[in-house]
């Protein structure tokens, strides 16, 4: 298949890009720019720098049999209230447009888990009504609205992504996402030899590696066929922030043999949020769950520490 993927020199993106170029796709990789490091891993990939925000995007010719638009608002933008919408909602739409014009037949869409809530408690499918509760959900609620808009409007076969907490290693040091877990825990770690948690760390998280996340956005682009449809993007991996927090803690030290201090700031919350998300639509794209086991946090862990740990080195020298 072709692909045509914006954000493609992020966190998400580039991994993805590689993943497909691995597997014998041919990939459009879209972004503002490129990190000369990124290109060099994406050997083969064909690049277009381009703003999703520009009204010249959607006038791009392209030929690919799907868009997948990663350009959408980040944990980071989003706290920026008028950035955080215009890239969900005005680049989605730049997207969609180009689709169209393009007579590009699918079309994918990352979203959030969070479209449910911050603090899961029960079990959810994707029928379960969405219950946002922030702004970075909002954002991401209202580019799914424009994907079921012109899904209807054009014909589009569209599906809508709702990925849990999203882990794995970085294809440059120089991406900037350490916000997230674990690579926040590993950054701390690096610079200070600590790793703070301000609150007790049980609340609970579904966790899903950019190799799982990789496979699963291949197989649903190869199988979809819907005009709109939404999947959670969910594996079978639970665990609390402070078992994230200790098992960082202890990859760090076989690794680097160096102590990490953790320090828990709260006993709140005292109670750990209990819940499960379903993965039986995913069964029905042909979705193996159990796909890329292997590939776990503490692999992924181990992986970013020797990346980040070298990156430092390098910079000192």
């Amino acid at each position: 298949m072709k692909f045509f993927i914006t954000g493609a020199n992020g966190f998400i993106g580039s991994y993805l890009c590689n993943y497909l170029l691995k597997n014998g796709h041919q990939v459009i990789a879209s972004s503002r720019k490129f990190l000369p490091e990124i290109k060099e891993v994406l050997n083969g990939a064909e690049f277009i720098e381009a703003d999703v925000l520009s009204s010249d995007f959607e006038k791009l010719s392209i030929d690919a049999d799907v868009i997948i638009h990663l350009a959408a608002s980040n944990d980071i933008v989003s706290k920026n209230f008028s950035n955080g919408i215009e890239l969900s909602t005005t680049g989605t739409v730049n997207a969609l447009k180009l689709a169209v014009n393009n007579k590009i037949p699918k079309f994918i869409f990352y979203s959030t888990l969070q479209v449910y809530g911050t603090e899961l408690v029960g079990s959810y499918d994707e029928q379960t009504p969405v219950k946002s509760e922030n702004d970075y959900a909002m954002n991401h609620l209202f580019g799914e609205m424009y994907v079921e808009m012109y899904s209807r409007k054009f014909g589009l076969k569209t599906v809508v992504v709702r990925p849990s907490n999203i882990y794995g290693r970085f294809l440059s040091s120089q991406i900037d996402r350490w916000t997230l877990v674990p690579g926040c825990f590993i950054k701390e770690a690096i610079e200070k030899g600590t790793i703070t948690l301000l609150s007790s760390g049980n609340q609970n998280r579904n966790f899903i590696s950019l190799e799982q996340l990789s496979y699963y956005t291949e197989t649903v682009a190869e199988n979809m066929d819907k005009r709109f449809d939404i999947l959670n993007f969910v594996s079978n991996d639970y665990k609390r922030i402070v078992d994230v927090a200790t098992l960082t803690q202890s990859v760090f030290y076989k690794s680097v043999q160096r102590s990490i201090i953790l320090n828990i700031k709260s006993e709140q919350p005292i109670n750990t949020n209990e819940f499960y998300i379903s993965t039986n639509k995913l069964s029905s794209y042909g979705i193996n769950t159990q796909k890329n086991a292997e590939i776990s946090l503490t692999t992924e862990i181990n992986c970013v520490i020797s990346m980040f740990v070298v990156s430092v080195n390098d910079s000192k020298n």
